[in-house]
């Protein structure tokens, strides 16, 4: 990709006519460079593009069924995280970014969805986000929760100390409840791992 510099006027015209890059008053002409904020707007809305492309496939497999759902996970990197015990041990520097996000699976009236998108965490730093439900029928819903992490280097150093996937879960019709989700990424984390995605996927029961 080309550097993105923008050039004054004065710079461009003095460019082509072959003049020296100094305005009539001697004075140099500057370059603009985008800022740290534009970068990092930019980063966050390529990462939110790849996790949005994720997301798509895994709701059109969570239509399906369970095993095409982990053939999915399995050929795009994703595991289905097995339960992994907190570590003990003072937080790091080591920063993390961690996107939540989810999917209704083929049968459930029920619309959930995290507090928070994404959260920085340090490593060995005690986590929480919430993730709300509600029931959108006048049917009883009753679903268990897949999670998925992304990369695979991440999903045995991810601890869930409390989670709504540990357990079967029941919405009486036009329900709402807010399930807690503690989490704390462990040392031991590659340093090249700088964003970890986890996904929840509703099954119906």
């Amino acid at each position: 990709r080309r550097p993105l510099i923008t050039l004054t006027r004065s710079r461009w015209l003095n460019s082509a006519t072959g003049q020296d890059d100094r305005t009539g008053d001697g004075t140099a002409v500057t370059e603009n460079h985008p800022s740290e904020d534009v970068q990092g707007r930019r980063k966050r809305r390529r990462r939110l593009l790849w996790l949005g492309a994720i997301m798509v496939g895994m709701f059109i497999f969570a239509f399906a069924n369970i095993p095409l759902f982990r053939l999915f996970c399995q050929h795009y990197g994703i595991v289905q995280a097995p339960i992994v015990a907190a570590a003990k041990g003072n937080e790091t520097q080591q920063k993390v970014d961690v996107l939540f996000s989810g999917v209704v699976g083929s049968g459930l009236q029920v619309e959930f969805s995290p507090k928070d998108n994404d959260q920085t965490a340090r490593v060995g730093q005690r986590m929480e986000n919430a993730y709300t439900f509600y029931n959108d029928s006048n049917e009883v819903m009753a679903f268990h929760a897949v999670h998925a992490i992304s990369p695979p280097a991440a999903a045995s150093k991810l601890a869930l100390m409390q989670c709504f996937c540990f357990t079967d879960q029941v919405l009486q019709p036009h329900q709402k409840k807010v399930e807690k989700v503690i989490y704390q990424v462990n040392p031991g984390l590659p340093k090249d791992v700088t964003q970890i995605s986890m996904n929840y996927t509703l099954f119906k029961k």
